[in-house]
């Protein structure tokens, strides 16, 4: 356990390849523990399996660096998500996205309906799904089981052509093409999610793109979740970010939304090392604030987030964009 101490402060600390470290370790950790009789460890298993579950959903991507996303790797920890929690929607949900980009729609639809199934039992754990992801998961899985019958429709022609005529069934099949290009309109249009200091709105990358190429003069701070990486753009000047920083800045500018500071408490979750109280430890908590301030500071925007004496952030007034995938945010 002492291990597992060091390393989640290394995590904290962003050092290379601790979050990989950490994962392994408290896979390790519920492997003997699965082993041994109820009462008999002194540790928490559920414990243990929650902050598992949380560092393979959140930052399974980041295995490798903190900066760029891994698309293999998170496909790979999500998987690992639903072997101890087999009712995780969002991992459901996430992988199924990842197959339905691929065109593996019979993959998909398992997926989706998996993350329907777990949502509805379970609408209230940390992973359910919004009431946006929900109905977006409604429609690609109408969208994913129309490609298959498209696909089998087509298997279907073709095995007609090899047969006598009197012995196929000559079914007249519906157009389906129609109803798939309208869902595919309404979900490439509602691709992303926005948020700006009016609110939030869901978006296309098209619009997105032009959001982040303004025509007038005033440029927003734009933190930016690509596929790849998570930036900071601002007068066309871009600079990259860790997982932990663009995670805390993005809860300074929702918090800002709402028209009040960013207590420290609500951080506690985007941290490995936290005390017997559940508190992110100061050193470490000011250090990543530090780092984040450091990386705005490249842009000239080192004072835009402003800590008080008790923790809590908040945003100086600027206009803002904050721009991720719906799937993840």
């Amino acid at each position: 356990m002492a291990l597992r101490e060091e390393l989640q402060v290394s995590v904290d600390k962003e050092k290379s390849v601790s979050l990989s470290a950490l994962i392994g370790v408290e896979e390790e950790l519920l492997r003997r523990l699965s082993r041994q009789k109820k009462g008999e460890s002194p540790y928490d298993v559920k414990e243990i399996q929650r902050d598992l579950i949380a560092h393979l959903v959140h930052f399974g991507a980041y295995t490798k660096t903190y900066y760029k996303r891994d698309h293999v790797d998170d496909q790979k920890s999500l998987a690992k998500v639903l072997k101890y929690d087999r009712g995780n929607a969002l991992a459901y949900y996430r992988l199924g996205m990842y197959a339905y980009r691929k065109s593996f729609y019979i993959t998909a639809a398992v997926h989706f309906n998996n993350a329907l199934k777990s949502h509805e039992r379970d609408a209230d754990s940390p992973y359910s799904l919004s009431d946006q992801q929900h109905y977006q998961v409604l429609l690609y899985l109408q969208n994913s089981t129309l490609k298959v019958a498209i696909e089998t429709a087509d298997m279907t022609r073709t095995a007609e052509e090899k047969m006598d005529e009197k012995s196929m069934a000559n079914l007249k099949l519906p157009p389906i093409q129609e109803n798939i290009r309208h869902y595919e309109v309404y979900l490439e249009n509602h691709a992303f999610t926005v948020l700006s200091e009016r609110g939030l709105k869901l978006a296309s990358k098209e619009e997105c793109e032009q959001l982040m190429n303004p025509d007038n003069k005033e440029s927003p701070l734009i933190l930016y979740f690509s596929d790849a990486q998570q930036s900071v753009i601002f007068q066309k000047q871009e600079v990259s970010l860790t997982i932990l920083q663009a995670s805390m800045l993005k809860r300074v500018l929702l918090n800002h939304t709402e028209g009040k500071p960013l207590e420290k408490g609500k951080l506690a979750d985007l941290f490995a090392s936290l005390d017997q109280a559940g508190r992110v430890p100061d050193a470490i908590y000011k250090q990543a604030f530090t780092r984040l301030k450091k990386q705005l500071d490249k842009l000239g925007l080192g004072e835009v987030i402003i800590g008080q004496e008790d923790g809590n952030l908040y945003l100086s007034e600027i206009p803002f964009l904050c721009i991720q995938r719906i799937e993840q945010w």
